[in-house]
This record gives C-alpha cells, sequence and structure tokens, in this order.
C-alpha cells in the first residue's frame, strides 16, 4: 500500500523491475511483525549494488545477539510470571496477581517484540540492508504522544502518514482532531485482529492521546525538567500503557474486565514474593540495557564503543543466553496475529 501511494504521489520512483520489486516485497516475510520499512528507504537499496562492510556485519551480529537475549533471556523467562498468573495458577484475580501478570507481560512483549526487530534487523545489516529503528526505549515514554514514537515505530508513523495525515491530521479543527486520533488508534487495534478487546487497547491510546491533545493543543509535550518529575511522568505512563496491555494480552472482555475488578481485592501470598522476586531480576536486566541505549542513542548497546568492549558485549549476551535463557519453545508474540 505505502508503494503504490507513494508511486501515485510522486513521493518514489517506481522500482526499475519486477525482480528488484519482488525484492523488496519479499523482505516482508511477517508483515505485522515489521519493522516495516518504506519505499523510499528500502527500495534503493535493494535497486543498487551492495558490497561486504565488515564494519556493518559486525554490528548485525551484535544486533542478532542483543535481540536473542531480549527474547530468550527476558521475555520468554517473563512469560512464565506472566502465562502463570493469567492461567489462574497464582489464584484469582487480585491486586497482587493482576499487578504481577501485567507487568510481567509488559516485559514480556517488550522484550518479545524489540528482540524480534533486533533480530529481523541484524540478520538485513549482514545481507547489505539498513532497516529503520524499531523501538527507542519506549517505558522511558514521559507520555502516551513521547510513547508511540518509541513504540513499533515503523507502525505508528504509517498510521500517522498513511491514515491520521490523510484523515485531516490536526488541521481542521479540534473536535476533527480527537476523532482522527480515535480513528486512528482503533484502526491500529484492528491491526491486530478482529477481537474487540484490541478495540479496547487502541481505545484506550486513543482516549489518552486525545486528552493529551486537550491540554496542551498543538505544542509537543515537553520533557520535564527535573529528575523527580521526568521519573514521576515515566512511572505514570508506564502504568496507563500496563492497562491497556491487559486487554491485549486476554482474549476476552470478560476476562480483561474481571483482572481490573481484581485490582481492588488486596490478598497476599508468600509465593508472590518469589514471582516478584524473578520478575524484577530479569526486568531490571533489560532496564539497565535501555538506560546505556537512552543515555548513548545507539542503534545497539555500547555501538560508539572500542571493539574489544563490544566484542566482550557479545560474549557477555552468547553467556547470558546460554545460561539464563529459558528451558521452552515460544514463538513471537507477533506471530500469533
Amino acid at each position: 500500500m505505502a508503494y503504490i501511494v507513494d508511486v501515485y504521489h510522486r513521493k518514489v520512483e517506481p522500482a526499475k523491475s519486477l525482480v528488484g520489486y519482488a525484492l523488496f516485497i519479499s523482505l516482508f516475510p511477517h508483515l505485522i511483525a515489521g519493522p516495516i520499512q518504506r519505499p523510499s528507504h528500502l527500495l534503493p537499496q535493494v535497486q543498487k549494488e551492495r558490497t561486504w562492510d565488515p564494519a556493518k556485519a559486525f554490528d548485525g551480529l551484535i544486533l542478532i545477539l542483543e535481540g536473542l537475549f531480549r527474547k530468550v533471556v527476558i521475555a520468554d523467562n517473563c512469560a512464565l510470571i506472566a502465562n502463570a498468573v493469567f492461567a489462574g495458577n497464582f489464584g484469582g484475580p487480585n491486586t497482587m496477581t493482576v499487578l504481577l501478570g501485567t507487568y510481567a507481560f509488559a516485559w514480556q512483549i517488550y522484550g518479545d517484540f524489540s528482540g524480534y526487530s533486533r533480530i529481523a534487523r541484524g540478520s538485513a545489516q549482514l545481507l547489505g540492508f539498513h532497516f529503520m529503528v524499531n523501538f527507542r526505549q519506549p517505558y522511558f515514554a514521559e507520555s502516551l504522544q513521547d510513547f508511540w514514537r518509541r513504540w513499533h515505530i515503523s507502525l505508528s508513523t504509517w498510521l500517522r502518514d498513511y491514515l491520521y495525515i490523510p484523515l485531516g491530521g490536526n488541521r481542521l479543527g479540534r473536535v476533527r482532531t480527537y476523532v482522527n486520533l480515535m480513528l486512528t488508534m482503533l484502526l491500529g487495534g484492528l491491526w491486530h485482529g478482529a477481537n474487540w478487546t484490541f478495540v479496547v487497547w487502541g481505545g484506550i491510546h486513543g482516549v489518552g492521546l486525545a486528552t493529551e491533545r486537550l491540554f496542551v493543543g498543538k505544542r509537543e509535550i515537553t520533557p520535564s525538567s527535573s529528575f523527580l518529575g521526568r521519573w514521576a511522568r515515566r512511572i505514570f505512563i508506564f502504568n496507563v500503557v500496563c492497562l491497556a496491555w491487559i486487554f491485549f494480552r486476554i482474549t476476552s472482555f470478560s476476562g480483561a474486565w474481571e483482572q481490573i475488578v481484581g485490582l481492588m481485592n488486596w490478598q497476599w501470598n508468600p509465593a508472590y514474593w518469589t514471582a516478584l522476586v524473578f520478575l524484577a531480576c530479569y526486568a531490571m536486566a533489560l532496564f539497565v540495557v535501555d538506560l546505556q541505549l537512552e543515555a548513548s542513542h545507539g542503534e545497539h548497546v555500547f555501538a560508539s564503543y572500542p571493539y574489544g568492549l563490544r566484542i566482550l558485549t557479545g560474549i557477555a549476551f552468547c553467556a547470558l543466553i546460554t545460561l539464563f535463557g529459558a528451558n521452552q519453545e515460544s514463538a513471537f508474540i507477533y506471530f500469533r496475529f
């Protein structure tokens, strides 16, 4: 669709051959998982000759190892908690089980999806292609607007450019802007599947984005200047995102609502403490990686550091994958959609 629209509007030159166009299309074996590459970015790379670049190949290998670490160490271990909670192994929904399950799923889907994107980008880099960055530390967002600039960037920018802006964007008045935001996010929810829970997930984000626009207008939501203010915003947005994740994870509206109601039911069980420590260890590992990436603005960890340190980083990823990889078969989450 992007290719047809961009060629029609003369934003990109048509492919020079059917073979080149077919190669461009074939680089999306499972489109919904992304990273969704724009024709203007990827097609020129397809049509020109590629040469072996050892530096880029090395970066690709580091990306693949980081992606595997995020998937098999972080996501698959967090999945053990999330699956156990939502299967009822910790008892009925209550404050602790809902928080445990939701936070575990939040880190599972982030580790899983960002891991897949890095593996895809690293694999492409070995073949001489550059794919856009698809995640930039989304749980460090200070607003929902900021979150969607960091989460599944290739999809969020696609929805913006091919749906929100053609609908009128923010050019047709305040009310129409809110309608366009809601339509974009509702359709973004349906992108994942024809299920009411995905619609509610998109609706929560749509309402949140519209509310932010109501209070700040067309201005950008500026980051907080204070350390405490910045982290207070991040924690608040993280919990809003987690609330929406409940509807993304649970397959029925009644089941998701049962989890929401369960938040009001406080109970404690010693088993919760063990699960909390287990989850904290794996979430903190990815949190530390994201802190380094946020500070460096790199495409992968230690991207600008000497080769010696980066080789040690790759060895460390291999060791962590071997020692702490979850002993289970677990397909990528986005392959289910």
